[in-house]
């Protein structure tokens, strides 16, 4: 009966240390390159949307161009507009909505994401 308190204590300690995923994130633009952004993901990094840190990881965020890109009162913006825009302003801040949820962490690996959907919050 020990065994399996312990085993399931275990499970349950294990389940909750293990990282979240993501299915979108608030960030910076600080890069745009060909065919994606690289987007500050800082608070995806460390425990979800929301959370502020200083740590500054960059996540590249492929953007392919059919990608729909709209602010946040819903007006629609072209995506050439939205990457010279991106370009122009500095720390452009955004809402990235990922295809799949996954899990970003400090491995530059996962990292890379794609968006399904952008939001230009200023």
């Amino acid at each position: 009966m020990k065994k399996l308190l312990l085993v399931l204590l275990l499970l349950v300690v294990g389940c909750s240390v293990a990282g979240k995923d993501v299915n979108a994130f608030k960030g910076h633009v600080t890069e745009v390159k060909v065919g994606g952004l690289e987007v500050d993901c800082s608070s995806a990094v460390k425990d979800g949307e929301g959370t502020d840190t200083e740590e500054g990881w960059p996540c590249l965020v492929l953007v392919p161009h059919d990608t729909p890109v709209h602010t946040n009162d819903g007006e629609n913006i072209e995506m050439d507009a939205f990457r010279e825009q991106a370009r122009e302003e500095k720390l452009l801040k955004i809402r990235v909505q990922l295809v799949e949820s996954t899990e970003i962490t400090e491995d530059p690996e996962s990292r890379k994401v794609t968006a399904e959907e952008i939001t230009v919050l200023e």
